[in-house]
């Protein structure tokens, strides 16, 4: 699930030559495998939900990415860039990430991995409806409608009125609404840092704030019936076993090659040729959950994410489409 501000599709040639097809092909296998490997950490994230509480998950993960990240700002811009950007704004955008991204991930201990991920590619239409009081932007009928069948999606991939239906089920909701927060932040803020230097301060905030949470629970017991969610958010930290220690290590690894993939494949594409990729996701997620759970999707939960997933790609075409001063899509899972 990070995140780049400000791309905006100008050009709106067809893609016509063999070379132009070649460089669209070669960015899809890239974000590809920027999906899988957000796939996999989250899978991950889900497997040790059970032992270890999401803040020193999130410790974990900032602590094995920052030393990525700084090398690829090392190497592409260099670490004088840091300097010259606002850290504490970061630092806030980085906190907003955090609750997003805490929200997700204490979903994923109580529901399935397949129902998280397609709730969360909510994100563009949160996106596009508070770039309305935020931003000043006009947002036609048509989108509007796509964004309404994009949410009766969601309804029926819930099923409220199921038995089954916990709180749980919304926070992937709530994470795409706090995702889409800090996305527009960067337009708000005139924020323009490279995206590896974002991506890094959020990694900060993440074991900043992590630390604090565990020092702040160290001592702080959860009842033996609390739900797997609360108990995922609450309880103390626990020194992992040598294979343990290796997959959660796993997850900061995961997130900063998979954050390289995507950004990789933006650099090489339109964003409007290249965004609607990034639900190839879905397709790993299935994958996963199926070799690691033996969980298959029932027919109304496909149907859901179907609904989700196409009404997402069509209102980001309509983003591509408008004037320069609207806002454009800018990655859903680039975390």
């Amino acid at each position: 699930m990070v995140e780049i501000g400000g791309l905006r599709t100008q050009n709106r040639t067809a893609l016509k030559s063999p070379d132009a097809v070649g460089t669209l092909m070669r960015a899809v296998a890239i974000m590809a495998s920027g999906k899988l490997l957000f796939a996999v950490q989250d899978a991950i994230i889900k497997e040790m939900s059970g032992a270890y509480p999401v803040h020193q998950i999130m410790t974990i993960r900032g602590l094995v990415a920052i030393p990525l990240l700084l090398l690829l700002i090392r190497f592409t811009g260099g670490l004088g860039i840091l300097r010259h950007h606002r850290p504490l704004l970061h630092l806030v955008r980085g906190t907003l990430m955090l609750i997003a991204f805490t929200c997700f991930y204490v979903a994923l201990a109580g529901t399935a991995l397949t129902t998280a991920t397609a709730l969360f590619f909510t994100a563009p239409f949160f996106i596009t409806l508070l770039s309305i009081p935020l931003l000043g932007e006009h947002v036609g009928a048509r989108r509007f409608l796509g964004i309404g069948v994009g949410f009766c999606g969601v309804l029926v991939v819930l099923r409220p009125e199921a038995g089954e239906f916990g709180w749980y089920d919304l926070l992937p909701v709530a994470a795409a609404f706090f995702y889409a927060c800090c996305q527009l932040m960067v337009r708000v803020a005139r924020m323009t840092a490279p995206p590896a230097v974002m991506s890094l301060y959020a990694s900060v905030a993440f074991v900043v704030l992590g630390g604090l949470g565990g020092l702040l629970l160290n001592d702080h017991g959860v009842a033996p019936d609390a739900g797997v969610g609360t108990q995922f958010l609450l309880r103390s930290w626990t020194r992992p076993e040598i294979w343990d220690a290796l997959l959660l290590m796993l997850t900061g690894l995961t997130s900063a090659l998979g954050f390289m993939c995507t950004s990789n494949a933006y650099q090489r594409e339109q964003a409007s040729r290249i965004s609607p990729f990034e639900y190839v996701m879905i397709v790993w997620v299935i994958l996963l959950s199926y070799l690691i759970w033996s969980e298959v999707p029932d027919t109304l939960t496909l149907i859901g994410v179907a609904m989700i997933i196409g009404s997402g790609i069509y209102v980001i075409r309509r983003e591509s489409r408008l004037d320069d001063g609207q806002i454009a899509y800018d990655g859903l899972t680039r975390r």
